[in-house]
């Protein structure tokens, strides 16, 4: 792969007064817009004016740079259609939506079409059509790509590329055979674009799309106007509720599983209004989603709880607040989730909810892997963003947008754990589990009742609580004497084995409890009869 690393704008010379030039124009006209970046001068330049060295090219820029200009712009003067592949239905429509707005011409392929459909798209290429949208699994039709072989492609974009390293090899298998399909079409430039690629994904999308040989246009990744903070705590959904309510809007929630979305929009539009909360996941109708995405666009009061299925989603520009309820699976998708804010250009923030039991899963990955980056980040004692920027091999920052370096400390101590924690030790032995969880779930009620006018807690949130502390050997559940009471501990323990966490174990620990009563109270009851 031959790279070219672009530096600050200053370092690449730009005569500004003599800018009216027809690429600049064509831009004007169709999206309103009065100024090309360097690096996006660079990238159209290599799509219309393409020699041997640079017309395969992958292009690393950060998430809301302007990608999508940098094909859009070229396909308004080439003298041929542009075939663009997205990775997702949702991101083909607003894609759509955005060209059209732009007076481009475009047809979609999709999966479900009738023949009569494919062929109405085969006129309008006929007629003149600029932009062809595809995702790689509608590309599987052999027919469909013998056609779009006589179509004259003079430009081939894959955006989200890295979704061949982080799809192809699972759960998408017609992203690798994209570069065969390249090799048949066989137009005279191919761009991957992406956000977010570490050195092994990079090196995975060019085998899979270019055998390996690849030009690299690589601006910096840092997203200066993203500010990265990591808050600890031990009941992550009631810390999602709370960020959600109090920090500006609009506001992503990024849930890890489907249920988890529809759990958090649930409680939140109960508290907050079902028309300013929705949720979004991949297992809603087309037609939902695309009522989803038109509400969600317009708003700037709204809270969207998603998956990752609307990691890629919606350009929406003003978003000014992201949230994890669960971290992402590396570095990459943080990027490039996180960076769905601010894309305006304001300040965002970049907020990840952060547990023991989140410690002890991302633990059992290797050092230096890309999976192992998000524990170092999240429990960084230095720059967060340093860390991020280090798993993409990218440049150094001066960093004044995260907590670490706002604070010159690490992340506190989670606040929900130190209450409970609190409480137990002026009560020490005095309630069982059962009595305890009833305590809590009142205190914690009390504590937030003022800031928010209701009970916010449930608890499913105190039992989250309580099994960790039990785990870290911050609590201990008592024996002899006091049965079953729950006291702190007295002395720094190692955490107790993975397998051994969760409700498996205090149900193992409750029997032991059992036991342990009926036999001491034979005891005792033999030991009076014998006196």
């Amino acid at each position: 792969m031959n790279f070219i690393q672009l530096e600050e704008e200053n370092e690449i010379e730009c005569d500004a007064a003599a800018e009216k030039d027809y690429v600049t124009e064509a831009a004007k006209n169709a999206f309103g817009i009065t100024y090309l970046y360097p690096w996006q001068r660079i990238v159209i330049s290599n799509i219309l004016e393409p020699n041997e060295d640079n017309n395969r090219q992958i292009v690393l820029l950060p998430t809301g740079a302007g990608k999508s200009l940098c094909f859009l712009t070229p396909a308004l003067l080439l003298n041929g259609p542009t075939l663009v592949i997205y990775p997702l239905l949702a991101l083909m429509a607003d894609q759509k939506r955005r060209m059209e707005d732009g007076k481009l011409k475009c047809v979609v392929f999709k999966g479900g079409q009738t023949p009569e459909e494919r062929e109405e798209n085969f006129t309008l290429l006929g007629q003149g059509a600029q932009i062809i949208i595809a995702n790689p699994e509608v590309l599987q039709n052999q027919n469909l790509v013998e056609r779009l072989c006589h179509c004259n492609i003079q430009h081939i974009a894959v955006d989200e590329a890295h979704c061949v390293s982080e799809w192809g090899d699972s759960f998408r298998p017609s992203y690798l055979t994209l570069g065969n399909i390249i090799d048949r079409i066989n137009p005279p430039v191919v761009t991957a674009f992406t956000a977010t690629a570490s050195p092994p994904v990079l090196s995975r999308i060019s085998e899979v799309l270019f055998h390996g040989k690849s030009h690299v246009v690589k601006s910096d990744f840092d997203r200066p106007n993203i500010h990265y903070y990591v808050q600890n705590a031990y009941a992550k959904k009631r810390a999602a509720f709370r960020l959600a309510v109090t920090e500006q809007k609009p506001l992503i929630i990024f849930c890890g599983t489907r249920a988890k979305s529809e759990d958090m929009a649930r409680e939140l539009s109960e508290y907050m209004g079902s028309y300013k909360v929705r949720f979004y996941h991949a297992g809603l109708e087309r037609e939902e989603k695309t009522e989803i995405e038109k509400w969600f666009y317009d708003k700037t009061d709204a809270v969207l709880c998603c998956t990752v299925a609307f990691g890629m989603g919606v350009d929406k520009k003003d978003i000014h607040t992201v949230i994890h309820l669960e971290p992402s699976a590396n570095a990459e998708n943080y990027l490039q989730e996180s960076g769905r804010a601010a894309r305006d250009g304001s300040i965002g923030k970049g907020i990840l909810l952060w547990s023991p039991a989140d410690s002890v899963h991302f633990s059992r990955y290797k050092n230096g892997s890309r999976e192992r980056v998000m524990k170092e980040f999240a429990e960084a004692k230095t720059c967060r963003r340093q860390i991020l920027l280090d798993a993409l091999a990218g440049e150094q920052a001066a960093c004044d947008g995260c907590d670490v370096c706002l604070n010159k400390k690490e992340a506190d101590f989670a606040w929900d754990a130190e209450l409970a924690l609190k409480y137990i030790r002026s009560h020490r032995k005095m309630f069982d589990w059962r009595e305890l969880s009833d305590k809590l779930l009142d205190l914690f009620n009390r504590h937030d009742e003022k800031r928010f006018g209701m009970h916010i807690w449930e608890g499913a949130d105190i039992e989250q609580i309580l099994f960790q502390l039990k785990r870290k050997r911050l609590i201990r559940v008592c024996l002899w004497p006091w049965f079953g009471k729950v006291d702190c501990s007295n002395k720094k323990q190692k955490p107790l084995p993975a397998a051994f966490y969760g409700r498996k174990w205090l149900y193992l620990q409750s029997l032991e409890i059992k036991i342990l009563r009926f036999l001491s109270l034979y005891l005792f009851h033999s030991f009076s009869r014998s006196s």
